[in-house]
């Protein structure tokens, strides 16, 4: 995911693609916020599923044996790839996001008319 002045994430096209995201600068430490909380929970519900990764023989017999193995060698390193691309997309997000509103900062300064026209819309 690519902001929409070309910044943030991994900036090598991948199978997983990219995308563009716009921000108006008064939504900027929202948006910012909801990244962070995105990767939270991200991360909270990944660890336990990467934890019952690879997978075991479920029947404890040739067949699931087999079937296992299959899966672990030709889709748990793809998922965990696309896992780890994908939280890595969201963390470029959080952090163009913080550099982006630190140089509105620098430049607006705390602009009651940029940065406090989001507060007031959400009261």
């Amino acid at each position: 995911m690519h902001l929409a002045d070309g910044g943030g994430g991994v900036s090598t096209p991948t199978e997983f693609g990219q995308r563009k995201l716009k921000v108006d600068p008064s939504a900027i430490p929202e948006a910012r916020k909801a990244f962070e909380r995105a990767i939270d929970e991200f991360d909270a519900k990944i660890k336990r599923a990467v934890s019952d990764l690879p997978t075991k023989p479920w029947a404890h017999d040739p067949i699931s044996s087999e079937t296992s193995k299959a899966f672990n060698e030709q889709t748990s390193g793809k998922a965990l790839a696309a896992l780890n691309f994908y939280r890595e997309q969201l963390q470029g997000v959080v952090d163009q996001l913080k550099m982006i509103e630190e140089q509105y900062r620098q430049v607006e300064g705390d602009n009651a008319a940029m940065w406090g026209k989001h507060q007031r819309d959400l009261d």
